[in-house]
């Protein structure tokens, strides 16, 4: 089998996951140990979607980098609700219409090689500026040793930190994050006998690793990480929102009431988090995050019900019906298709940075933008493979002669009416 019908092949079974049955108890777990150990690879899609997927839909990540500052108002939608085809009833399923993304947003994309200077081969892991991007360089398989900055315009790299994974590892380095002059990132090993999750953080400038907070608890950070104030927080899978300082760590805090939410755009939180339960047959109503609170002013916003499965941030919800998939806003209104979009129906968030959708276009990625209804195909995956970063700033694809990156802050800038 090529590598070219083996990835598609493996997109096909991908573009399943969102509506296949949920898996029996215990079993999803441990596919995502399996999944988590790749996450730092940018591989987003659980394990469930290779094994599960026996009907159309499709799953995706986007996580959360921190704290954005970006306005979390509500505003009008820009382009107008495209309505299903006369009489259908259904979603159509054709991708947004689509040019290539670097001639729709020439800013925000970068052709860069694999390669350090001394030869190695490294992986994008998020942009720490409109100029530079974090990488890491693999001590193992799949288990980054070294993370590095690389200069895109000068094609120049400097050593960050080395980071050192404890034999035990049950997850490794994971979530790398970028927030006020540090890189944050999270790996599971037992402690004193007990599961535990621990975060950690190195100074951009250069310097050792040190330990920023400790939860003993199974699973994972889910997601989202956030830094501001002095602060790191973060999200657990099985459901709390836990903070520690940034500057000097040891056991975390876990904020109170929040025990039932997880980090959405701090300083919001939503509850549900995401439902582990399992389902057969026609897919479910359920809404990820519906209820959102806000730690700082205490506001609460709840979305409408709709049919599907679906995931909301602070404005815009995507989501997955038995048609196809949607984006819609929290209040209900602002309804569109996006064809065969790549939802987050069961792991992590969209739509990016509250408005960028992913869809698929055969073998292609398509970045859709819920604001301006603008959309871009990146470029062919020449049996690299599809790769995304569980990061909503950076999304990738491995070319024939290194990668294709796109900004997503970067295309946000170039917005008139941001």
């Amino acid at each position: 089998m090529t590598r070219r019908i083996e990835h598609e092949l493996m997109r096909t079974l991908e573009s399943a996951a969102g509506r296949a049955p949920r898996p029996a108890p215990g079993l999803l777990d441990q596919l995502e140990r399996r999944h988590r150990r790749r996450k730092q690879r940018g591989q987003i899609f659980l394990a469930t979607g290779a094994v599960l997927a026996v009907a159309g839909g499709s799953a995706a990540l986007f996580g959360t980098p921190g704290a954005s500052g970006r306005d979390t108002t509500l505003t009008p939608a820009d382009p107008p609700a495209d309505p299903p085809a006369a009489g259908s009833g259904k979603v159509r399923r054709e991708a947004p219409a689509a040019e290539p993304v670097e001639k729709v947003w020439p800013a925000a994309v970068h052709d860069v090689p694999d390669r350090l200077a001394d030869g190695r081969k490294f992986r994008p892991q998020t942009m720490v500026d409109d100029r530079t991007v974090l990488v890491s360089v693999d001590a193992g398989f799949e288990n980054v040793g070294e993370l590095w900055l690389y200069d895109i315009q000068d094609r120049t790299a400097r050593k960050v930190t080395t980071v050192r994974t404890p034999k035990d590892a049950t997850i490794f380095a994971s979530n790398f994050t970028i927030g006020e002059g540090h890189v944050v990132w999270w790996i599971a090993h037992p402690d004193m006998g007990l599961p535990s999750v621990e975060l950690w953080a190195a100074p951009l400038a250069g310097g050792e690793a040190h330990l920023v907070g400790r939860v003993h608890a199974k699973g994972g950070v889910e997601g989202d990480i956030a830094i501001t104030g002095g602060k790191v927080m973060w999200s657990h899978s099985g459901g709390g929102v836990y903070q520690a300082p940034l500057a000097a760590g040891g056991e975390a805090e876990l904020i109170e009431g929040t025990d039932d939410f997880g980090l959405v755009d701090w300083p919001w939180v939503g509850s549900p988090v995401r439902s582990r339960e399992s389902w057969s047959g026609s897919m479910p109503d359920e809404i990820t995050y519906r209820t959102l609170r806000n730690l700082q002013t205490g506001e609460e916003r709840i979305a409408t019900e709709r049919d599907g499965l679906w995931t909301c941030r602070v404005q815009w919800c995507v989501g997955a019906t038995d048609d196809g998939g949607a984006v819609q806003r929290r209040d209900g209104t602002g309804h569109r298709e996006v064809g065969s979009v790549m939802t987050s129906v069961t792991y992590g968030n969209q739509p990016a940075r509250d408005r960028f959708v992913l869809a698929e276009d055969r073998s292609r990625s398509v970045i859709y933008d819920i604001k301006t209804g603008k959309a871009g195909r990146v470029a062919a995956l020449d049996g690299g493979g599809f790769r995304m970063m569980g990061d909503e700033r950076l999304y990738y694809v491995e070319t024939k002669d290194g990668y294709q990156l796109v900004d997503m802050a970067a295309i946000e800038a170039s917005d008139p009416a941001r």
